[in-house]
């Protein structure tokens, strides 16, 4: 009970940042999906949660990781931003997937999923690479790893960091 208003506080700043963020985000032509798994739920809970109080094209200008989209919410929490929990995890896998960054030679598979927008096999089979043959030194050596979607690598390739 005494973490509540510290969840709470969590929750309301994703929700803000997600509507920044959805704000922010690039138009997309017609019919053609975003990125997320769940086609512009995360948007539209960004833009509700965030718009109100942040100009969402400021909050996206910059590629976060994880830990840091992490410490962006908790702070809007903090300040007051309001949602539930699942609002806050929505806007926050969008702000990952859309807006993330990722050490591609330190990352686990779970982020390469979510930030890259992977399948769990690839992630391991990018991971094993990487074990296996040492540090991807640039984008052309990640598109080496055999039998990987290199289309979803360069979709997101402003989102990974050597």
């Amino acid at each position: 009970m005494k973490n509540l208003p510290s969840l709470s506080l969590g929750i309301a700043a994703c929700a803000l940042m997600a509507s920044t963020l959805i704000a922010a985000a690039p138009s997309r032509q017609a019919g053609q999906q975003p990125v997320g798994s769940v086609p512009d739920e995360g948007a539209a809970l960004f833009q509700q949660m965030c718009s109100d109080c942040h100009d969402s094209a400021r909050i996206v200008s910059v590629r976060r990781t994880k830990t840091e989209w992490e410490e962006v919410i908790n702070k809007m929490i903090e300040k007051g931003a309001i949602g539930s929990e699942k609002d806050f995890e929505g806007v926050f896998g969008y702000l990952l997937l859309n807006y993330g960054k990722i050490y591609i030679n330190r990352a686990v598979p779970d982020e390469i999923v979510k930030i890259l927008g992977l399948p769990k096999k690839d992630a391991d089979a990018v991971v094993a690479y990487r074990t296996a043959h040492g540090p991807f030194a640039d984008l052309e050596a990640i598109k080496k790893v055999p039998d990987i979607d290199v289309k979803k690598i360069e979709e997101h390739k402003d989102a990974i960091t050597f």
